[in-house]
């Protein structure tokens, strides 16, 4: 009868003790982020149907812009968070061309499985470590001119992410990095291809 006792009492105080340790291995996994981009969006075409007043971007303009995105790293491949960007939309090429300013509010998720090489390891404490990066965005759009147009947003990417602490030993650096990334993105009847360059700390 007592080592039935034993026997459940240590069942017990060993599932209290992986209860207790699950929260700190969520947050052993996860990490509050921040990213910051710069970007250009090309103009590729006009989509759907115009209206009165034509397209709300008919003259084939360009966007250069900045993004700020805050959010989770998770389980150190994927990250989802939120964000705001502004964009100041010009033509270069034709003259008078009036430039118009935007602005976005959108969601971002994206993965990075990241990789390490052990003869960088071996040789150094710094490892260059390279990942693939693929990631989704959608939010809403607006045009700011004398009357505001809003449209959907939406934005398929993938690029090359740079951890350029993560072989650093005894460091909080290890999941920040620089990236690039190249995209397809719809916004204000207008396709676009967005290019970006970006920092995640």
């Amino acid at each position: 009868m007592n080592r039935i006792r034993l026997i459940l009492t240590t069942a017990a105080m060993l599932w209290v003790a992986s209860g207790e340790a699950q929260p700190s291995q969520l947050e052993a996994n996860s990490e509050f982020m921040f990213k910051l981009e710069l970007g250009y969006s090309p103009f590729v075409g006009n989509t759907g149907t115009a209206d009165e007043e034509g397209y709300a971007l008919q003259h084939q303009e360009s966007a250069a812009g900045i993004d700020a995105v805050a959010g989770v790293n998770l389980y150190q491949d994927w990250f989802v968070g939120g964000g705001v960007g502004g964009q100041l939309f010009h033509n270069l090429t034709q003259h008078g061309v009036e430039t118009k300013m935007g602005a976005t509010v959108f969601a971002d998720a994206d993965y990075r499985p990241w990789r390490q090489s052990p003869s960088l390891l071996e040789k150094s404490t710094v490892a260059i470590m390279f990942a693939p990066l693929v990631g989704v965005r959608a939010g809403a759009s607006a045009l700011m001119g004398e009357e505001m147009k809003l449209s959907p947003m939406a934005e398929v990417y993938g690029g090359i992410s740079w951890y350029y602490a993560r072989g650093l030993r005894n460091t909080t650096l290890h999941r920040h990095s620089v990236y690039a990334t190249l995209g397809v993105a719809y916004m204000q009847q207008t396709v676009f291809l967005p290019v970006r360059i970006g920092w995640r700390w």
